[in-house]
């Protein structure tokens, strides 16, 4: 990567149907994510009484999860959207480049040390 060429793909077009796509794709990738499901599965026994829930209760911890998981998703969205056009010149996908191979050396020479 440290020698890579320094190429800026062109943008893609968007379109109401990529975007409903997409946002449908982000949607079950961020809802299958076995991480979180483990995660509120065995963090919520612990704050939650679970046996004392009724039906509102249950909605009620389900729609908070949700909404958080869709504010914190939305907010990497949009930071990712706006920082994407940063790296639409060929100068950021260098020093990326660079950064990512140095990073990829470091590793190998820290791993090489500690045989």
């Amino acid at each position: 990567m440290w020698r890579a060429a320094a190429t800026v793909e062109a943008e893609v077009a968007s379109g109401e149907r990529r975007w409903m796509r997409s946002l449908a794709l982000g949607a079950a990738i961020g809802f299958g994510n076995p991480k979180a499901i483990l995660f509120h599965a065995s963090l919520m026994p612990l704050i939650l009484d679970l046996e004392s829930l009724d039906r509102f209760g249950i909605g009620t911890v389900l729609a908070v999860v949700f909404a958080v998981n869709v504010v914190t998703m939305g907010g990497y969205a949009l930071l990712s959207a706006a920082s994407s056009r940063w790296f639409r010149t060929t100068r950021a996908v260098r020093a990326l480049n660079r950064v990512a191979g140095s990073a990829m050396i470091a590793t190998g020479l820290a791993i090489a040390a500690r045989s």
